[in-house]
């Protein structure tokens, strides 16, 4: 069991209706020691004793000194986690990445595989292109190929993947807008 108190003026923290409106309530009961409630995230059950009054003070997480510390601990992470969408149940905010994105997030680890991270024998960017980018290519070494788009489409893939390698998982573990702003 999770338990909740007043935090201390000095803290900040989320209030009980902040909480609650973020998870569906399966069951609660008011008693003397509490309000004690059952909560879903979607994907688990949550079991929580407010030990404060009105649901807009602030709230602390108490973990008493017991055996069972790290337990509550573990409970009170997992409540803490930002909220799930009930209908795709996953983070709210967050969505799975569609084919085409999944599909482009695949391309762009296979050049930081193939061409920017690798010590010891890097491909080359027409190489790269041969083999991952635009498989059965034909155009050839030389002005061709200095001249091709596939070329400044592939010299783009680099420095995104190269961005992504730098900072731009941050921006994609972030979802939302960071998937949509990532470095280019």
């Amino acid at each position: 069991m999770i338990i909740l108190d007043a935090a201390p003026d000095r803290l900040r923290g989320r209030s009980a209706a902040s909480l609650v409106a973020s998870l569906r309530v399966i069951a609660e009961q008011k008693l003397r020691t509490g309000h004690h409630m059952v909560l879903s995230d979607g994907q688990m059950l949550h079991r929580l004793c407010l030990l404060t009054g009105p649901h807009g003070r602030r709230l602390a997480f108490v973990i008493p000194c017991d055996q069972l510390a790290s337990i509550r601990l573990s409970a009170s992470a997992a409540l803490d986690r930002p909220p799930v969408n009930f209908a795709s149940g996953e983070p709210a905010g967050l969505s799975a990445p569609t084919e085409f994105q999944r599909q482009r997030l695949e391309l762009l680890r296979d050049i930081l595989d193939l061409a920017v991270i690798p010590d010891g024998d890097r491909l080359t960017s027409h190489e790269l292109a041969c083999q991952r980018i635009y498989p059965g290519m034909t155009i050839g070494r030389g002005a061709e190929w200095k001249s091709s788009s596939h070329r400044r489409r592939t010299q783009r893939l680099i420095g995104e993947a190269r961005a992504m390698m730098n900072s731009g998982y941050r921006a994609l573990l972030a979802g939302g807008e960071g998937r949509q702003k990532q470095s280019r």
